[in-house]
């Protein structure tokens, strides 16, 4: 999965995660590190966790941690290009996980600006437990101040708990209307 034919303003995040979802590996990854172009996990300084990421076509991402001394936050991150919303509605996503201990987690669409970014947390918690369970969530853009309609960058991240062992992330998509 080369090229990117979706034009949408979410199309450079669905296309990394396509091709993330056509990959094959099995290998530890550091902070900050791109394992699949445009895809990577941020941890705190202060945590001294390790990460693995297994990844096999026709499956999206399995994550295991290993920690002793969690940070404040973790996250995934989706690279989103500028993603313009301009004459957009609504921003979502939609995800499928599963994991081994339930647990919750946060959404965000970081939007950044000269100087810094600006995070706009989507509403509702993603519920992960031993059974696949599937959720979307979408901000109505009308209606907040803290999405700008146009970044020079966008990233969608998902804060996972500090001391989390384990995630699939079976499926994710964006969509905009």
């Amino acid at each position: 999965m080369e090229h990117n034919l979706d034009f949408g303003a979410e199309a450079q995040a669905n296309h990394a995660l396509a091709v993330l979802r056509a990959q094959s590996f099995d290998r530890k990854v550091a902070s900050g590190e791109q394992f699949s172009p445009g895809v990577f996990v941020l941890l705190d300084e202060e945590s001294d966790t390790s990460v693995h990421a297994t990844s096999q076509p026709g499956t999206l991402l399995d994550l295991s941690f290993k920690t002793r001394r969690p940070g404040r936050w973790l996250s995934l991150n989706i690279q989103m290009g500028e993603c313009d919303l301009t004459g957009r509605d609504i921003a979502g996503f939609m995800c499928k996980v599963t994991s081994e201990a339930t647990m919750t987690f946060r959404v965000c669409l970081r939007s950044g600006h000269e100087g810094g970014f600006q995070d706009a947390f989507f509403g509702k918690r993603v519920i992960s437990y031993s059974a696949p369970s599937t959720h979307a969530d979408l901000m109505k853009l009308a209606e907040r101040d803290d999405v700008p309609a146009q970044a020079p960058w966008r990233e969608l991240m998902l804060f996972l708990p500090p001391d989390v062992r384990q995630i699939s992330l079976k499926d994710l998509a964006l969509f905009g209307v």
